[in-house]
């Protein structure tokens, strides 16, 4: 699974995110099927109740095996949201961690179809200076848009003392008053 977070010095963890499990279901569905058919065949035929744990092996094995590696892909994955950075971490045999400073963020942007958008899911990007950053496939994708977009709001405006007085400077008027420049006129009959 994902390591434990390191943070900086005054820096607060918001929240974290598994990304949405993807591939995980039809391999499942494959494996299930597979083990009905081998059951329900082995119930009907002797010399498959005789081959039945072989059978189990060749055909429910493979679909077993590749179920367990994605969900074991998809829960090392995490998403951390800091009130400094945004934070990419996971990996299954080599562990990646991917950090963009949330001064560096100019937008967020979710991307969404039809289906996405009646289950509450969709992918997440940054964009940054630098281009777009790909967070990943997370469930009410919206929500964390608004709670990375509000923690960058609070590190652009400074905040403000209670008892801060404004007042109006009137400016002078000469500052913008427009003079035409003057030209000396040539007489064209001389």
């Amino acid at each position: 699974m994902a390591k434990s977070l390191i943070l900086r010095d005054n820096e607060v963890r918001i929240i974290s995110v598994t990304p949405v499990a993807w591939g995980i279901l039809r391999p499942l569905l494959l494996g299930v099927i597979g083990l009905v058919l081998v059951v329900i065949g082995s119930m009907h035929v002797h010399l498959l109740h005789r081959l039945l744990w072989w059978l189990v092996a060749v055909v429910v094995a493979p679909f077993a095996l590749v179920t367990l590696t994605r969900i074991w892909r998809w829960r090392s994955h995490k998403i951390h949201v800091t009130t400094q950075r945004v934070l990419l971490e996971g990996g299954v045999l080599g562990h990646q961690k991917t950090m963009v400073e949330l001064r560096d963020v100019v937008a967020t942007r979710v991307d969404q179809s039809l289906l996405e958008r009646i289950t509450r899911r969709g992918m997440v990007s940054l964009e940054t200076s630098g281009g777009p950053i790909l967070i990943g496939r997370v469930r009410h994708p919206s929500a964390l848009c608004r709670i990375i977009d509000a923690e960058r709001s609070e590190q652009r405006q400074p905040p403000l003392a209670l008892d801060t007085v404004f007042t109006y400077e009137e400016p002078s008027v000469d500052q913008f008053e427009i003079r035409p420049v003057r030209r000396r006129r040539r007489d064209h009959w001389a």
